[in-house]
């Protein structure tokens, strides 16, 4: 059983990347959206790192922001990717927040809401005892915008 669940990850993991690659363009982006219950199986997914890029490449388009921010786990799965043993994903996380919160005043006062604060508090203390240039880079942009 363990065989068949490590040939399906590695099938997933085959088909999020390919998936991926057509949200680099607006007309990807839509056609992912109308996958039906895309945003609930790429959540599941083991592949969080895959996973938080494809839904970044998303988010930089703000029409598509409404459905992204209505979906219940959406914003606890970014928030629950932010952390410090895991930098590239942190990027890619904060980089989310980012764009999320540059464009919409909602979509700030929803991850507020979620505890977002907290979040980038822990990670700002973190940061300080433990520097992590790639991460402090995004960290700083997001905080000028988030406060």
């Amino acid at each position: 059983s363990s065989g068949i669940n490590a040939e399906y990850g590695e099938k997933l993991g085959l088909w999020l990347k390919l998936i991926t690659h057509g949200t680099y363009t607006a007309f990807g982006q839509k056609m992912v959206l109308t996958i039906p219950n895309i945003l609930d199986i790429l959540l599941e997914s083991p592949h969080k790192y895959n996973v938080l890029i494809l839904i970044r490449n998303i988010v930089f388009n703000v029409k598509f922001h409404p459905k992204l921010l209505t979906h219940s786990s959406l914003i606890d799965f970014v928030l629950s990717s932010v952390s410090i043993d895991k930098p590239k994903q942190t990027v890619v996380a904060l980089q989310i927040i980012l764009y999320f919160i540059k464009f919409s005043s909602k979509a700030k006062s929803i991850f507020r809401n979620k505890g977002a604060g907290q979040v980038l508090g822990k990670l700002e203390l973190q940061l300080k005892s433990n520097p992590n240039e790639d991460i402090l880079a995004d960290f700083e942009e997001l905080l000028l915008v988030y406060s």
